[in-house]
């Protein structure tokens, strides 16, 4: 038993990683948090539901495609809301939780009720050990570290990415040097709505999907972020899978009533006692 809830806590782990990635990738490049990061997660599961449905393609074509139109959303949203909001960090908070209702009341509109997702992953179950574990589970493991992987070629082997490094490290510099400031943070966005969109696919045929799913994802994404230090990478992907291994040993051992609140007495400590997290800078997140 013991094999099996730490291994499928790996699996949700995974997700709030990916999910707090996009909190990470804003707040390194404009030390903000965008709370629509959960709602986008949403959407990206909706989207993938009705790619699947009507597109029947596959599955990494299918999360492809969904993460390039969630790139090119971030895109949209960047230049055409977001960039209004940076004057001020509280009203760019203010109308990030304004944009993510709008997201979840706008996918309420066309599935008003919890629909099954197709198990576009498989539904195998395979046995590791005593641990009887779903198919997409492995999938999720898998996929984590791929975007991982390519998210660090990205950062690191590409002048693009050094270029949102840069960015990231120091805006006016970078500027000044000839870096494409408003591009960078264009591309951040889009990089942090595509993260989120794939992790909504990845999860999806775990369970049914609703408008509101966003909800506790996006918080418990914002908590593994913090935790692991918002500002850090590694940080944030070791926060999501401690969490998730957490959360499921209290919900296995302890009580499922008490399994969401794991992560939040993890945020509340971490604010309390080490606001930079784990493995983040001493910049204190601001709430």
């Amino acid at each position: 038993m013991f094999s099996q809830i730490v291994i499928s806590g790996l699996a949700t782990g995974c997700i709030y990683a990916v999910v707090g990635l996009g909190f990470t990738l804003v707040y390194r490049t404009l030390r903000m948090v965008n709370f629509a990061q959960g709602q986008v997660f949403m959407a990206g599961t909706f989207l993938g539901l009705t790619i699947a449905q009507k597109l029947p393609m596959p599955t990494p074509l299918l999360l492809l495609v969904v993460g390039a139109a969630a790139f090119l959303l971030g895109l949209v949203l960047e230049r055409f809301i977001f960039r209004r909001l940076y004057h001020n960090h509280e009203v760019f908070i203010v109308g990030s939780i304004g944009l993510g209702i709008i997201l979840t009341n706008s996918i309420r509109i066309l599935f008003p009720e919890p629909v099954p997702f197709p198990k576009v992953f498989g539904a195998e179950v395979i046995t590791i050990g005593s641990a009887r574990i779903q198919e997409t589970s492995l999938w999720i493991v898998v996929c984590t570290v791929v975007l991982v992987v390519l998210l660090h070629v990205l950062f690191t082997h590409t002048r693009t990415g050094r270029a949102l490094r840069a960015v990231a490290a120091d805006a006016e510099t970078a500027g000044a040097v000839g870096v494409n400031v408003s591009r960078a943070i264009g591309l951040t966005f889009g990089l942090s709505c595509a993260v989120a969109a794939i992790a909504g696919v990845l999860i999806g045929p775990l369970y049914f999907v609703s408008f509101d799913m966003g909800d506790m994802v996006g918080l418990k994404a914002f908590s593994a972020a913090v935790f692991g230090g918002i500002n850090s990478i590694p940080g944030t992907i070791l926060g999501g899978v401690v969490i998730g291994v957490l959360e499921n040993l209290a919900g296995g051992y302890v009580s499922s009533a008490y399994k969401d609140l794991v992560a939040f007495v993890i945020l509340l400590v971490t604010l309390v006692w080490r606001p930079s997290g784990l493995l983040g800078r001493e910049t204190p997140i601001k709430v």
